[in-house]
Formats: C-alpha cells, sequence, structure tokens
C-alpha cells in the first residue's frame, strides 16, 4: 500500500488494531496465554519506523485499562494505574527496541524475504520484544509488593513467550497484506490458496477441534499442518502464507482455550503453553522456509538477469565486430577511403539511376607520377605519407555524394554524381594544382609531388561503370604519355 499517511493517521490505525486484537483476547478468548496486539506493535514500527511508539502506547494504555474493567476493577487506583503505566512504557520500549533491531534490515526490504533476516533480526527483535515488555509488565508488580500468579520468573517466560510468538505469527501477515495491497494472484494461485484453506479447516477441526477424542487416529498430528503450509511457502506470496500461519494459529488457539482437540488431550494443566511453544518453532520453520525460496528465486533471478546482460553484451560485440570486419573488407587501411571491392560495391548500388541521362555523373582516374622513384628515393614511410596526403586532398576536394577509393598502390578514383564533363575537368585540375602544391618534410628534405587525372563522363553509350573508367584510364595514359602533372579527357 503507497498511501502516504500521517503521523496521526497511522498511530490510530494501528491504536485500534491493538485494542481489537487485546479485546478479542481479553472478551471472546478470556485467556492472556496469548497476546496477538505484540504482532501489531511489531508490525506498526516496521512498516511505519519509530513514530508508531505513540499507536502502541495509546493501544497498551486503553488495553489495560479494558482489563480492569472487564475484571471489575478500579483502573485508576494507585496500583493498578502504577501497573498500566509500567505496562505502557514497557511495551512501546519494547517495540522501539525491535524498530532498532530490525531497521538497518527493514530499509533492505530483505527482513522477511532472507533466511538471514529472519534467523539474525526478526526472530531476535520477536524475543527482545517480549523480554522487554515482560519486565515492566510483570516486575511492577514486585515493585508494588504484588504478587503474579505463576511466580517472578514463570511470569517472565510466560510473558516473553506469548508476545514472542504474537510477534513471529502476527507481525508478517500484517506486513505483507499493507505492502503488498491490493494483492493480486492469478487464477491458478487462487485455485491453490482456497483448496488450502479448505485442507487446513479440515486438519484443524479434527486435530484442535470437539471430534478429536472421538476419533482415535495416531495420524492426527499438530505436524500435519506442515504440509499444506509449507506448500503455500513454497508455491503462493508471502503475504499469502503468513495469512495461513495467522488461521492456523488462532484455530489451535480457539481449540485449545475452549478445552478441546490435541494440546487440551495431551496437557490438559498447560495447553496453551505447550500450543504456544509448538506453534513457535513450526510457524518460524515456515517463515524460514518461505525466506529459503524467495531468496533462491531472487537469486535466480539475478542470475538470469546477469546472463541475459552478457547474451546482449555479446551480441552487440559480435555485431560491432561483424560491421568492423565489414568495413574492414571494403575499406583501404592506409587511407580509410573505399578499396577496389568497396568502391564498385558503393557506385554499383546507384550507377543505374544515371544510365538514363547522358553526362549526369563523371569518373576521375587518378595516378601519382613517378611514386615509385619516390619510395625508392625517399624509403616506403614517405611513400605513405604522400598516398595519405593525397586521400586527404582528395576528401578535402570531395562533396558528400562523392565516392573516392583507392583501387590501386598510387592509383587513386573519384565518382562524381550529378556532374557533367565541365565540372569534371574543373574539379580534376582544382584537385591537380592543390596536390602539386604540397611539400612533405623528411629528415632534411622536402619531397613534392604531382599527380596525373583522366577523366570521364556517361555517354549514352555507356552500360556500366566499367565503361567510364576505361574511357577515363585511357585519359590517364594520354596523360602521362604528354608529361604527367596533367588533366586529360576522353
Amino acid at each position: 500500500m503507497n498511501a502516504n499517511l500521517t503521523p496521526w493517521q497511522f498511530n490510530s490505525i494501528i491504536c485500534i488494531l491493538y485494542v481489537l486484537f487485546a479485546a478479542f483476547t481479553m472478551e471472546i478468548l478470556k485467556t492472556l496465554a496469548v497476546w496477538p496486539p505484540a504482532g501489531v506493535a511489531v508490525a506498526g514500527v516496521m512498516i511505519f519506523g519509530q513514530r508508531a511508539w505513540l499507536g502502541i502506547a495509546l493501544g497498551t494504555f486503553f488495553s489495560v485499562l479494558m482489563y480492569f474493567l472487564i475484571n471489575n476493577l478500579n483502573p485508576f487506583s494507585f496500583d493498578h494505574l502504577a501497573i498500566n503505566i509500567s505496562t505502557t512504557l514497557g511495551n512501546t520500549l519494547a517495540a522501539l527496541v525491535a524498530f532498532w533491531i530490525t531497521n538497518n534490515r527493514f530499509k533492505k526490504h530483505v527482513l522477511l524475504t532472507s533466511v538471514a533476516g529472519l534467523a539474525k533480526t526478526f526472530v531476535f527483535a520477536g524475543i527482545a520484544i517480549g523480554l522487554v515488555s515482560a519486565l515492566f509488565g510483570v516486575g511492577i508488580y514486585y515493585v508494588l509488593g504484588l504478587q503474579w500468579i505463576d511466580g517472578f520468573y514463570l511470569g517472565l517466560l510466560n510473558w516473553s513467550l506469548s508476545n514472542t510468538l504474537a510477534a513471529i505469527v502476527i507481525a508478517p501477515a500484517l506486513y505483507f497484506l499493507w505492502q503488498d495491497w491490493p494483492h493480486k494472484m492469478s487464477v491458478e494461485n487462487s485455485i491453490q490458496l482456497i483448496l488450502l484453506i479448505l485442507t487446513i479447516a479440515l486438519i484443524c477441526y479434527s486435530v484442535f477441534g470437539p471430534t478429536y477424542k472421538h476419533l482415535s487416529l495416531p495420524i492426527l498430528q499438530p505436524a500435519l499442518l506442515l504440509f499444506p503450509l509449507l506448500y503455500s511457502a513454497i508455491k503462493l506470496s508471502p503475504a499469502a502464507t503468513s495469512c495461513l500461519n495467522v488461521v492456523v494459529f488462532f484455530s489451535a488457539w480457539i481449540g485449545s482455550n475452549q478445552r478441546w482437540g490435541y494440546f487440551y488431550h495431551h496437557h490438559p494443566e498447560a495447553a496453551e503453553v505447550s500450543m504456544q511453544f509448538f506453534f513457535l518453532f513450526i510457524l518460524s520453520a515456515v517463515l524460514l522456509v518461505q525466506a529459503v525460496f524467495i531468496q533462491r528465486k531472487k537469486e535466480q533471478q539475478r542470475l538470469t538477469a546477469f546472463l541475459e546482460q552478457k547474451v546482449e553484451e555479446r551480441t552487440y560485440e559480435l555485431e560491432q565486430a561483424r560491421q568492423e570486419a565489414l568495413a574492414l573488407s571494403v575499406t583501404d587501411p592506409l587511407t580509410q577511403l573505399y578499396n577496389r571491392r568497396g568502391f564498385f560495391k558503393a557506385v554499383n548500388e546507384q550507377f543505374s539511376q544515371y544510365l538514363r541521362y547522358a553526362d549526369s555523373c563523371a569518373l576521375l582516374l587518378l595516378d601519382l607520377d613517378d611514386f615509385k622513384s619516390i619510395n625508392d628515393q625517399y624509403g616506403h614511410a614517405v611513400g605513405d605519407k604522400v598516398i595519405e596526403k593525397t586521400a586527404a586532398m582528395l576528401i578535402q576536394h570531395s562533396r558528400e555524394s562523392d565516392i573516392t577509393g583507392r583501387i590501386g598502390g598510387e592509383e587513386f578514383v573519384v565518382f562524381l554524381p550529378r556532374t557533367d564533363a565541365n565540372n569534371a575537368l574543373t574539379i580534376a585540375e582544382r584537385i591537380r594544382k592543390d596536390i602539386a602544391q604540397q611539400i612533405i618534410t623528411t629528415d632534411n628534405h622536402q619531397v613534392t609531388f604531382t599527380i596525373s587525372i583522366g577523366v570521364s563522363a556517361l555517354t549514352t553509350e555507356d552500360n556500366d561503370i566499367e565503361s567510364l573508367l576505361s574511357r577515363s584510364d585511357k585519359a590517364l595514359y594520354q596523360a602521362k604519355n604528354s608529361g604527367r602533372n596533367q588533366v586529360q579527357y576522353c
């Protein structure tokens, strides 16, 4: 439940629930052997934090006041007022101690859904709330010179046991119902829950009901309840399981209180005490089993998420590697221009759209002059710098739509879409002049270089890019034979 309640609102809710559970215990069952309001106090501090102390204090005060009125005692006599104040103080302090114990775990939302949270924190908090409240509740009688019915030590044990059991039974149910409200269940889980309730009702009626002494079946043991409860802990939600724990406990408690069933039959003098010890361990075990499976499920979910993330990362890496491999297969590693394969692949993908119009595209075929002598005189490192500088100049003079590639050792090609012969010649001449002005300095030498360019433009007789390349190659041949460092058209 995500409602943002003010302190007065949630303290009022705690106080009302506390008094209602107290009234049911004292007026309906007429016993103090078990004290369910302690579970309300623990749930209050778990859900609302230490600010819930006021609701617990008021609930305790009104409950003790009600106890004196039910038993026709003056609630405002000195002794009774002191008992009320001491009990109120003890219960409030006990709840704050439980909050202090559970606070760190509660912030991590694992208090009731992890084995460590239950075993090391929640159960310990339940024991603490029982012991602290018992010290104040029983101790005040001896401070006033009065005697507790069962004696001091037995009184401390019974009080602590009743509060601890109530905390373990009632608090998880209230906590999960509040946190998960409205609780959504699938049709399958709803059917399972109904069947479990019917099964539990049958077992409780047989084991804790008035018919127990007439059945005389050795299999009718309280431990039978473990089967449906453990099934719920494994298959259903924490809210459903904790509520079934409450149903089981109240059924056994009501039966024992009415002097029915297993515990009264075998332990008539201490039926409620033996029942409390039994359910303290049994229901704690159910909560622990539930925590084991919740923790295991969360670990599986984390592992699944981790594996899915790794698969996604690996898939991404493979896709990146594939893209890189594809890029390398069509890219010249030295200049980052298209290689021969990449150039023709890129041009052929769009060349067909120019075939219908003559002079709608052009091709430049460029070859560095005397490149072999540069390599021989200055070394291949300088030759590579000449190649890189030439590629940089081609990129500088290229438009976004142009396609540029290195198709040989010192041979380059530029495809010029939407360019006629005159414009192609202008572009080629500009490139030639700029390259002739480039200087590469190395080892106190200044290296200059030139380039020859063959130009061709699309005609109606061209059917593919190879025909333009062939004419550009003829023009380049003419440029080389005419003295190099010039542009020729064919």
